[in-house]
């Protein structure tokens, strides 16, 4: 049966409006990706099977050698990854590795409407499951000092990005991220008065900040365990407090996983957001994309390779 093109502009609100911008990301083959040709060579792509167990072993190996190699480690872990997190630990207390020059910064955390940020007592608090998750899961004598766990408070998020720097003088030796559906790092939405930019040069300048999210963040987090995955979005923070530009590009490393999200099976979001970060031009409209920028490996999955192409119409 053949389908008659039908054109159309894609919504106001989406960061992307490029349609030339979207078709070519679109129509990345999966052989191509490794091999994509790029500007820079210290930026990676790798598709693999489970970003998940190659994010947990690159983990492992940092700690490791911050324990080997008796040097502090600066590292900028992003929200609830239990899997990563337990599995990465539970290797370390198997080995007898050391944390103890591990220097954590929890990337994001929810606020209130009024910038209060959420304490790690509240449930869905991503500073308290990183705690419980990674801090915790240490045996007693292999876990870092509680002082080199940093996490948000009223307290720290006018300083935060000038904390990460003089701790890892100058910045994070590691970053260790995904990517939202509206193409966002930590909590850094396009088209939001936070991370609000005349230039791509002031943007990458913007360090930690209160942040009112996008609405494609709100429903994206309205579907997590947290919020009970039920697309509850009254009951869902539209606030939160992240790092900005400024602490990505001054890392000096990055890992990133991207793999398929809530919906799994053929369906994923993450599929085409993925290609936009990674392939399309670097902007403050898909603030991931800053990552062409620096040096860092994405892991990719095989799932999230496939090609994008609509199902064929069927005829009854």
């Amino acid at each position: 049966m053949n389908q008659k093109a039908f054109d159309y502009a894609p919504p106001a609100w989406l960061p992307v409006q490029d349609k030339k911008v979207l078709e070519y990301c679109r129509n990345i083959k999966r052989e191509e990706m490794e091999t994509h040709p790029h500007p820079n060579p210290d930026y990676k792509v790798r598709v693999v099977p489970h970003p998940c167990s190659a994010i947990t072993a690159e983990l492992f190996n940092w700690i490791w050698r911050s324990d080997v190699e008796d040097k502090k480690t600066v590292i900028i872990f992003p929200n609830s990854w239990r899997s990563v997190y337990v599995a990465a630990v539970t290797m370390c207390n198997r080995y007898r590795v050391s944390g103890r020059n591990i220097h954590a910064f929890c990337m994001d955390e929810w606020a209130d409407q009024d910038g209060n940020v959420a304490p790690i007592t509240y449930g869905p608090s991503l500073g308290g499951h990183f705690l419980s998750e990674f801090y915790m899961t240490f045996e007693p004598d292999l876990r870092p000092p509680l002082e080199q766990m940093h996490y948000y408070t009223n307290d720290n998020i006018e300083h935060y990005s000038d904390l990460i720097e003089e701790i890892g003088d100058g910045g994070a030796d590691l970053v260790i991220s995904a990517t939202g559906w509206v193409g966002h790092t930590a909590f850094i939405d396009p088209n939001t008065e936070a991370f609000k930019a005349d230039s791509l040069e002031e943007f990458l300048k913007l360090g930690a900040r209160f942040v009112d999210n996008h609405r494609l963040t709100i429903i994206q987090n309205s579907l997590g365990a947290g919020f009970g995955a039920c697309g509850d979005l009254a009951y869902t923070p539209c606030y939160s407090v992240s790092i900005g530009p400024r602490d990505i590009i001054n890392a000096r490393d990055h890992l990133e996983r991207h793999d398929l999200g809530f919906l799994g099976g053929y369906s994923s979001w993450e599929r085409m957001i993925s290609r936009l970060q990674i392939y399309g031009p670097v902007t403050k409209d898909v603030p991931a994309s800053i990552y062409q920028l620096t040096k860092g490996t994405i892991y990719v999955s095989e799932d999230m390779a496939r090609p994008i192409q609509p199902l064929e119409l069927i005829a009854y």
